[in-house]
């Protein structure tokens, strides 16, 4: 007797439909241009990525930079990614990427892909009804912790670094930005010791702004005021430099706001040339990559902690993979958990476009529990921060 061979299941899994591009643009008076020792800036940007499944579902993710820096990929990245399955944008992101391995990394396609897979990340959530940790690893802590990153340089002296010292009130720990010569990184350092005391963790931002033998200078000029991080002390290309500055340094070395893809983080922390990492997920590849960042570090047993400086919704995908990271090595007593970047600057893309923002209490954000990223934006806002 002969058995009929039975019809394949039917496949019912969540495609994407369509995807939308936000572009925001927040600008401010030039006398209200703040920033790093490479320059000032009286605008902030970033753009949203929107995508809706064939089930209805809306996921939202956030791409890096100018506005117009990701726009430019969109039609290249429809042609692939229309109609594809959500849980296939691992493969989807590597083909991609390989396919036009020419282009490179460092680009607005990375910025693209990095705001979309975000966004299909909060769409399976919402899909499967679990929160965006849940789908990276699960939860390891219930709430994550905050720093205060501000304490720019201005175009305003009225707005130096002694007026925004109070926005770091309520904090554990707090950044400021510095890399215009060892004295005046350390006379910066001093100013918030004195108004905050020695509880107060701080961290030093010189955006690359140094060479490897001025690095050294100012860390000799920061011995005994209780730096927890030196920042972006090198370029981000100095591969080399920071091997030799890790051998030589007497602060813990962070980078990798301006690093591309889980690749270029390998690439210092296999030689164990940075103590903590910080990914962009905005712009190193999504979730994604940041997931793969986040084992290499307990692989090399660096610390974590995500760059964030731009809208809500990145700030929102920094606190699921901070929430997914383990505490690896540690176990119940936990030296150092890994942080969340907080900019204290006005910033109305994060406090304006979202319809509930995450906003830290005492320098602690509880890990949100809802389906997806557990925010939404305004659309009345996307449209008011719209280009003109």
């Amino acid at each position: 007797m002969t058995q009929s061979a039975s019809a394949p299941p039917a496949d019912t899994a969540a495609r994407i439909a369509r995807i939308r591009l936000h572009p925001l643009l927040y600008r401010m008076p030039d006398s209200h241009a703040y920033g790093m020792a490479r320059g000032l800036t009286a605008a902030r940007g970033a753009t949203l990525v929107e995508i809706e499944t064939n089930t209805g579902v809306t996921g939202w993710g956030e791409a890096w930079g100018p506005p117009d820096f990701p726009a430019a990929y969109l039609g290249m990245v429809e042609a692939r990614w229309l109609g594809a399955r959500l849980t296939d944008h691992a493969a989807l992101f590597h083909t991609l990427i390989a396919q036009n391995y020419h282009f490179g990394v460092q680009n607005g396609l990375m910025a693209l892909l990095s705001g979309l897979d975000i966004a299909i990340h909060d769409a399976l959530g919402k899909e499967l009804g679990l929160p965006v940790h849940a789908l990276i690893g699960g939860r390891a802590r219930e709430e994550v912790l905050c720093y205060a990153s501000g304490g720019y340089f201005t175009a305003d002296p009225a707005r130096a670094l002694e007026t925004q010292l109070g926005r770091f009130a309520g904090f554990p720990a707090c950044k400021i930005k510095i890399g215009r010569g060892a004295a005046d990184d350390a006379s910066r350092v001093r100013l918030v010791r004195d108004a905050h005391g020695p509880a107060m963790r701080i961290f030093v931002d010189a955006n690359g702004n140094y060479t490897l033998d001025q690095v050294l200078a100012s860390m000799r000029a920061l011995e005994g005021l209780d730096i927890g991080w030196f920042e972006e002390p090198l370029a981000p290309a100095e591969e080399e430099g920071y091997r030799l500055l890790h051998a030589r340094a007497t602060i813990p070395v962070a980078t990798g706001e301006a690093l591309y893809t889980a690749f270029a983080f390998d690439r210092l922390l296999a030689p164990r040339a940075m103590d903590v990492a910080q990914p962009d997920l905005a712009l190193v590849g999504g979730l994604s990559q940041g997931r793969l960042i986040s084992q290499l570090c307990t692989l090399r047993h660096a610390r974590l902690s995500p760059h964030v400086w731009g809208s809500g919704l990145g700030l929102a995908a920094a606190v699921h993979l901070v929430a997914a990271h383990p505490a690896y090595p540690a176990t119940t007593n936990e030296a150092d958990p890994p942080w969340v970047e907080y900019d204290v600057a006005d910033n109305p893309l994060r406090d304006e476009i979202l319809l509930a923002p995450l906003r830290p209490v005492q320098g602690r954000i509880p890990v949100p529990v809802a389906p997806g990223l557990g925010v939404e934006p305004d659309r009345a806002a996307l449209a008011r921060f719209r280009p003109r």
